[in-house]
């Protein structure tokens, strides 16, 4: 059943012009430092161990074919590692949220959200997609193909993989995940979110018979999905998907090939 839901939603989000748009150009590359200081993952905006991360700036809105044009929401994310653990930060502007679910498993993807993409071993085969909502509601999903990944020019998987070889488990938990959330507000007005998040390296690492993050090369994306408050309190919320490796809107979850590259790089040994 949830299977389906995930291949509604696939449907639902896709562009109604199926031209294709530009994702010519090669995924994006981060070089992430080790560190000697975890973050608290508390999602504290004062903790000083988020200053030394690698930080992305922006993402920028999803690749769509025709419509208007859409400015993106400003959206950071910092990243750091050590043996244990990779950890993210999400720091998302905004003066209002839009988020009505509760419970682990909902469908986070229909408000305010954050997302990371992470295939460990870089293949295409097996990859995991983690949520968290302002609130720090979790969904995760994890995804295997039963078959050597193909895709199109912007990095889709084929219909006969996705028809055959596709199968999205979001019944799936990813064990020892830490997160937090938190709102920030200039008195009674909110100015944004904060999400961290910790990975840990013996779930994430499995399929590489390891269970400590060494320095090395991971595949990822990082998300957002933004739900504004429409000026007619009658019209329906659009959605505003960010990304920072280029997916085309409404397809990160059946664009393995599109994802980042992640560079874990190790801390110089000491003298």
């Amino acid at each position: 059943m949830r299977t389906l839901i995930i291949a509604c939603l696939i449907i639902s989000l896709a562009p109604l012009n199926s031209a294709r748009a530009d994702n010519s150009d090669s995924p994006p590359k981060i070089d992430v430092p080790q560190t000697q200081t975890p973050p608290r993952v508390d999602a504290s905006v004062d903790d000083p161990a988020w200053k030394s991360a690698a930080l992305i700036p922006s993402l920028s809105v999803s690749l769509r074919t025709g419509g208007e044009k859409i400015d993106p929401v400003p959206t950071e994310v910092r990243l750091l590692w050590d043996a244990n653990w990779l950890y993210i930060r999400f720091t998302c502007t905004g003066s209002e949220i839009y988020s009505p679910f509760t419970h682990h498993g909902d469908k986070l993807y229909q408000g305010d959200v954050v997302e990371v993409f992470l295939d460990p071993k870089g293949d295409g085969r097996h990859w995991l997609e983690v949520e968290v909502s302002p609130n720090n509601v979790t969904m995760e999903v994890q995804t295997m193909l039963t078959a050597e990944p193909k895709w199109d020019a912007n990095r889709i998987l084929d219909k006969d993989i996705i028809a055959r070889d596709f199968w999205p488990n979001l019944d799936y938990t990813l064990a020892g995940m830490r997160t937090a959330a938190s709102v920030q507000r200039d008195k009674e007005t909110v100015t944004g979110w904060t999400v961290d998040i910790a990975l840990p390296a013996k779930v994430l690492l499995r399929r590489l018979g390891a269970n400590r993050f060494s320095a090395g090369v991971l595949r990822a994306n990082f998300m957002r999905y933004e739900y504004p408050k429409p000026a007619d309190e009658n019209a329906k919320r659009k959605l505003i998907a960010m990304n920072w490796a280029p997916v085309m809107y409404g397809q990160p979850h059946i664009s393995p090939g599109a994802m980042g590259y992640v560079t874990l790089v190790a801390r110089p040994t000491e003298k």
